[in-house]
């Protein structure tokens, strides 16, 4: 802060300027009152010197008449001790000078002879007639004669006299004053301006404390006092946007970025580890998508305090952004954090009640520790969210340690991102079918299932681009791309006369995402009314995890989508947690079983009951069965035994591109299945 010289202090200024004012203000009254005193002047003397003369008149007629010099040489002294005059004579009644006296006079300067021309009367010598007493008989003559270059010197010396004393009055009243300011002014501003300063140090007085007396000062205190509480309260608001998590109240990525900065420099310093968690909730968008954004944000929140509660007290907690996390642990013990990162994924993966949902959302970790090679905070954030995606690759609810290697991956990853993009643009997908069978071995149906020809990698299976596609979205045009695909090969089969007798349905898949817009059934009527088909010969195909998401939301969509005689399926059917307590609520028409419950079932009498449930259950509640994965006689068998009627796998034909399914409608090839050289590891049903 810059101190204030006493010169530049508003005490001083003020002084100097009562000073300067006065001073003007007295020398302008003071020439005032001179210039006046100089007019009358003129006046006065005529006036003083006649009553000098009418003073002297009696002795000096005396004098006259007695003829006595003595008493006439009293009367001209008496009259020479006034300084201006300058000569005096006493005649008698015959012109004889009866005394007289004189007197030199000075010379004096310029300013006084021109002052003395104004202040002289009209008459510088004043005479009378002497008479002889109780006669008016003449008996001499009284006169004498000023000089007023005297009177003007004394004129001058007593104005002068009181120009310096008002100088002096002036001077006493600007050091009065100037202590007084000091003291009334400035001193409670000097208090003023060092309690401001002190309110940056959070110890400060009250202004009531400062300023005793309800005056403008204190008004001006209680003025800055509400500013800078305002100022602080507006900075603590700033500070929680620029460092915290407006939604959940956590750190933000900010606040994220510069902890790890600074425990990274602490780990190099005392040669310790820390490790970074990085977290995604799976299938947060999808619940975000069908429920909305407010139990979106509800279900943050409580992931949020969830994280909270779990972690340690040291822990840095923060959310980077959407539905991603991060754990910021300082240091650990050796192999502490494979035991940490699954506490938390147990943590994170128990049901969640927001309002009147259950909700299933569990996460994903990737884990970076450090130091190492690159120890900048964001390298070892990058990592953490490599190993994040590697997670998610593998199948999610688990956590991954950041290998170097992983980075090629994540380079894989984005590049197939960004070739989906060129896909759709260029034409490069292609819709593959695979038939569905009856206990006759006559095509029912046909399930669409896409492929990716690219132009230097071939075809591309969806197991190795449809899981990003569902994590960064582009599964929604995709997905629009099936339908619309889909209904066309329809419509033109079924023009054409092409479909078997014993075709009941076209099954297409449906993501969770795809679902979820409030516009998807919009959507599919749009393309039924296009294309001018029927309803009852297309099949939607959910999975059953995105009816556990929300079963009255579900319940809901799958209604509307009735009203256009849709079939709707439910695809992995036997892989969910409750789906059996929700299927008698849901408006549903077939039931697919899972591959996982097909598979060498002829040998494993769990899955077998399994199987026998789920027809049992299908065929109480009027539902159709297709069991997936068929891919030998003896499940097919084993199937049949139990009383399913309706199959796909690899057992009856491998996804076939649009050519060959139309040969398969022609032919019917399946009367003798048994007799066919089947691939059974070839893979599952995509």
């Amino acid at each position: 802060m810059v101190e204030i010289k006493p010169s530049q202090s508003i005490a001083f200024k003020q002084a100097i300027t009562v000073f300067i004012v006065s001073m003007l203000l007295g020398m302008a009254f003071s020439i005032n009152y001179t210039l006046i005193d100089l007019h009358q002047e003129q006046n006065r003397l005529e006036e003083h010197y006649r009553f000098q003369l009418m003073q002297s008149y009696t002795n000096a007629s005396q004098a006259a008449y007695r003829l006595n010099p003595i008493l006439a040489e009293q009367v001209v002294s008496s009259l020479m001790n006034d300084p201006a005059i300058y000569h005096v004579q006493i005649l008698d009644d015959f012109n004889e000078v009866l005394f007289k006296k004189d007197k030199p006079i000075p010379p004096q300067s310029q300013f006084v002879e021109l002052v003395s021309r104004y202040i002289t009367p009209t008459e510088t010598t004043f005479s009378t007639s002497l008479h002889q007493p109780n006669s008016s008989t003449i008996v001499g003559y009284l006169l004498f004669s000023v000089n007023t270059s005297e009177l003007a010197q004394s004129f001058i010396t007593k104005h002068a006299n009181m120009l310096i004393l008002d100088l002096l009055r002036t001077c006493l009243l600007t050091f009065i004053l100037l202590i007084f300011f000091y003291y009334k002014l400035s001193l409670p501003l000097i208090r003023l301006i060092r309690w401001v300063r002190s309110l940056q140090d959070k110890q400060h007085s009250s202004p009531e404390a400062l300023f005793h007396h309800n005056n403008e000062l204190r008004e001006l205190a209680g003025t800055f006092h509400q500013l800078w509480q305002e100022r602080e309260n507006a900075e603590g608001k700033l500070n929680k946007l620029a460092y915290y998590d407006t939604l959940t109240g956590l750190n933000n990525r900010s606040m994220l970025m510069k902890m790890l900065h600074v425990n990274i420099k602490k780990s190099l310093q005392s040669n310790t580890k820390g490790a970074l968690l990085y977290l995604d909730m799976d299938r947060f968008k999808t619940i975000n998508d069908s429920l909305g954004h407010t139990i979106g944000d509800k279900l943050l929140i409580a992931v949020a305090n969830r994280i909270e509660e779990w972690a340690h007290y040291n822990y840095v907690i923060a959310r980077v952004g959407g539905d991603e996390f991060a754990v910021l642990i300082p240091t650990y013990h050796e192999n502490e954090i494979e035991e940490v990162a699954q506490q938390l994924l147990d943590t994170l993966s128990a049901p969640y009640i927001v309002d009147t949902h259950q909700l299933y959302c569990s996460s994903s970790i990737g884990i970076a520790l450090f130091p190492g090679e690159n120890n900048a905070n964001i390298d070892v954030l990058r990592q953490a969210d490599t190993a994040l995606y590697r997670a998610k690759v593998h199948g999610r609810n688990t956590y991954q340690f950041y290998q170097p290697e992983m980075q090629s991956q994540i380079e894989s990853f984005l590049n197939t991102e960004k070739g989906l993009h060129e896909a759709l643009a260029l034409n490069q997908l292609e819709l593959y079918y695979q038939p569905q069978v009856n206990d006759k071995h006559e095509i029912v149906g046909a399930e669409a299932l896409i492929r990716w020809n690219h132009p230097t990698k071939g075809l591309i299976p969806p197991g190795l681009f449809m899981p990003i596609a569902e994590e960064t979205g582009q599964i929604l045009p995709i997905g629009h791309w099936i339908i619309e695909t889909a209904f066309e090969h329809y419509a033109k089969w079924q023009d054409q006369g092409l479909l078997p007798k014993s075709f009941q349905r076209l099954a297409i898949n449906i993501s969770p995402l795809q679902f979820a817009q409030d516009s998807f059934v919009e959507q599919i009527d749009h393309a039924l009314k296009e294309r001018g088909i029927s309803g009852q010969s297309i099949e939607l195909e959910i999975t059953e995890n995105l009816l556990l998401e929300n079963v009255e939301v579900a319940r809901q969509k799958m209604a509307q989508l009735k009203k256009y005689n849709l079939h709707l399926s439910i695809d992995d059917f036997g892989t969910g947690y409750s789906s059996l307590r929700y299927l008698k609520h849901l408006d549903v028409d077939v039931l697919k079983i899972d591959r996982s419950f097909v598979t060498q079932l002829h040998k494993d009498e769990s899955d077998q009951a399994i199987v026998d449930t789920i027809l049992m259950i299908a065929k109480r509640l009027n539902l159709q069965v297709i069991a997936e994965g068929v891919e030998n006689e003896s499940e097919l068998n084993a199937l049949k035994k139990m009383g399913c009627k309706q199959f796909q796998g690899y057992l009856f034909d491998k996804p076939l591109n649009e050519a060959e399914l139309l040969n398969r409608f022609k032919n019917a090839p399946y009367q003798r299945v048994g007799l066919h050289i089947v691939d059974t590891h070839s893979g599952r049903n995509i």
